[in-house]
C-alpha cells in the first residue's frame, strides 16, 4: 500500500530529499515508539516509518513557518503582540500536523481492515465449500484469489508466496502475521494449526465460518442498540436544542433590546448543518463491516 504524508505541500520526492536533517530524530522517534514500526509492517508499504516520520517533521516545520509569519504579519497591525501570536500560531499547527500525520497511519490500517472485513465472510464460504468437495486448500485459495476484493489479494500473495517455494504453513503465518483485521488472522491462523497438526481443513472452516457468522449476527444487535442512543442524541441536538434557543432569543429579545437578525439565523442553521454532518459521520464509522 502507497502511504502519503498528509498535508504534504510538496512532491513527497521532494520533501523526502529535504527531510534528511531530520532523519537521525526520526529513527529515535521510531525507536521509542515501536506502534508506529508495526503500523507500517502491517501497511506492507515500501516507505521506512523513519523516513515517513522525517517528513512529517519537516511538515511540521513548514507549516509552523508559515503560519506564524501570517499571524505576525496580521497581528502587526493591531495592539495585540505578533510576536507571542506568531510563536502560538506556530505551535499549534505543528502539533496538528504532527499529531494528524501520526493517525494517519492507524486510519489507513482501520480502512484495510473494514475492506478485508467486508468480504471476508464470503471468501471464508468459499473456501469452506472447495475443501468440503475435496478440492485442496491451495486450488482453493487460488480459487478465491479472485472475486473477493482486498480478501482475494490477501490470498493472491499467499498463492505468490507457495509458487515462490516457501511453504504454506509459512506463507499462512507470514499473511496473518501482517494482516491488521483480528477475524481474518483468527480464519489463517485456524488453517495453520490445522495443516500443523494433519487435521481436515474443511470441518475446520465449517467451524470457523458459523462463529463468524455468529459474531457478526452480534456485532449488528450492538450496533443497532448504538443506533438507539444516537437518535436520542441526534433530535436532541439537531431539533430540540436548536428550536428551544430559537424560542429562548425571541422571549428574551422582547424584554431586552437584543435584535435577532439574518446572522444570528444564518448562525444557528450552521450550527445545525455541521452537528448533523459530525452525526452522520459518527453513525458511518460506528457501523461495523459485516457481510451476514
Amino acid at each position: 500500500m502507497k502511504v502519503n504524508v498528509p498535508l504534504l505541500l510538496m512532491p513527497q520526492q521532494t520533501a523526502l530529499g529535504l527531510s534528511q536533517p531530520f532523519y537521525r530524530a526520526s529513527v529515535n522517534f521510531v525507536k521509542k515508539n515501536k506502534s508506529i514500526q508495526k503500523d507500517f509492517y502491517k501497511l506492507e508499504t515500501d516507505l521506512p516509518a523513519e523516513a515517513y516520520m522525517s517528513m512529517v517533521m519537516l511538515n511540521a516545520v513548514f507549516y509552523a513557518l508559515v503560519s506564524g509569519i501570517l499571524i505576525f504579519i496580521v497581528l502587526g497591525k493591531t495592539d495585540i503582540n505578533p510576536g507571542l501570536g506568531a510563536i502560538a500560531a506556530a505551535l499549534l499547527a505543528a502539533m496538528a500536523i504532527f499529531v494528524t500525520s501520526l493517525a494517519y497511519p492507524k486510519w489507513l490500517i482501520n480502512k484495510k481492515v473494514k475492506e478485508i472485513d467486508r468480504n471476508l465472510l464470503f471468501a471464508a464460504r468459499h473456501l469452506r465449500v472447495q475443501t468440503t468437495a475435496g478440492v485442496s486448500l491451495f486450488n482453493a485459495l487460488v480459487s478465491a484469489s479472485t472475486g473477493y476484493g482486498a480478501v482475494s489479494q490477501e490470498f493472491e500473495k499467499i498463492v505468490a508466496r507457495i509458487h515462490g517455494g516457501v511453504n504454506m504453513v509459512d506463507a499462512l503465518d507470514e499473511s496473518a502475521a501482517r494482516n491488521p483485521s483480528h477475524y481474518y488472522n483468527k480464519i489463517i491462523w485456524q488453517l495453520s494449526n490445522a495443516i500443523r497438526s494433519g487435521t481436515d481443513v474443511g470441518p475446520v472452516l465449517v467451524e470457523i465460518v458459523d462463529l463468524f457468522m455468529e459474531d457478526q449476527r452480534i456485532q449488528m444487535k450492538e450496533y443497532s442498540a448504538q443506533l438507539n442512543t444516537l437518535a436520542i442524541l441526534y433530535l436532541l441536538l439537531c431539533i430540540i436544542v436548536p428550536t428551544l434557543s430559537l424560542v429562548f432569543m425571541l422571549v428574551i429579545s422582547s424584554f431586552v433590546d437584543i435584535p435577532i437578525t439574518n446572522e444570528v439565523l444564518v448562525f444557528v442553521l450552521c450550527g445545525v448543518i455541521f452537528t448533523q454532518y459530525m452525526f452522520i459521520g459518527l453513525i458511518g464509522s460506528r457501523r461495523p463491516s459485516v457481510s451476514v
